[in-house]
């Protein structure tokens, strides 16, 4: 299923489910990158290991969930108390669990991989086709063909101010869905402490 993405922060809404894990499995992916090795120049190899921890948690209803967390962290073992928040775009029906507190030992995380996932972000091929192409035609149109460079350089530098731009505000819509997952934290760590208290 494919994630809904979102332009501002304000079209994503928040929800928490609470209870007690009733089995945590942890589990890794790794990917590995090479190249090179052809006419006798060196082999790269790189790789990368991402960590999931797969949670069950049996609410205070009764109703069973269970989510994902890719590199979240913090440890889990069953019985612990933990609330899982979720992130979800206005225009989707699913939420998507981006951060994680854990009642009994206080540990918190949040998940920016998530959180950055859920953000519109500029198309890279269409950012690549207007750096190249777009200064030749601000060239064609305003310049003499024989001093082009210097409006393709002019080209260059809009290009990449806008993508820059464009960037900065994605990133921004980022750490606000962040802030607001640590928001919702917070709101379950004081009614966890509430919970434990009238017990």
């Amino acid at each position: 299923m494919a994630i809904a993405k979102v332009k501002s922060a304000d079209e994503i809404t928040y929800f928490t489910k609470s209870g007690t894990v009733l089995d945590g499995q942890n589990s890794s992916t790794t990917r590995v990158f090479g190249g090179g090795g052809q006419n006798n120049s060196p082999v790269h190899i790189s790789s990368s290991t991402t960590q999931h921890l797969h949670l069950f948690v049996r609410q205070d209803d009764g109703k069973e969930f269970d989510t994902t967390f890719d590199n979240i962290g913090v440890a889990v073992r069953a019985g612990h108390r933990v609330s899982v928040i979720f992130a979800m775009p206005k225009n989707d029906d699913g939420g998507y669990a981006t951060g994680l507190v854990v009642h009994d030992t206080g540990r918190t995380s949040i998940c920016r991989a998530t959180a950055n996932s859920l953000v519109k972000r500029f198309n890279e091929w269409l950012g690549l086709a207007m750096g190249i192409f777009l200064p030749f035609v601000i060239a064609a149109i305003f310049g003499d063909w024989s001093d082009w460079g210097y409006f393709w350089l002019f080209g260059v530098l809009v290009v990449s101010g806008y993508l820059f731009s464009r960037k900065l505000h994605s990133n921004a819509v980022r750490d606000a869905i962040v802030d607001g997952v640590q928001v919702e934290m917070n709101k379950a760590i004081e009614q966890e402490k509430a919970r434990a208290k009238a017990a």
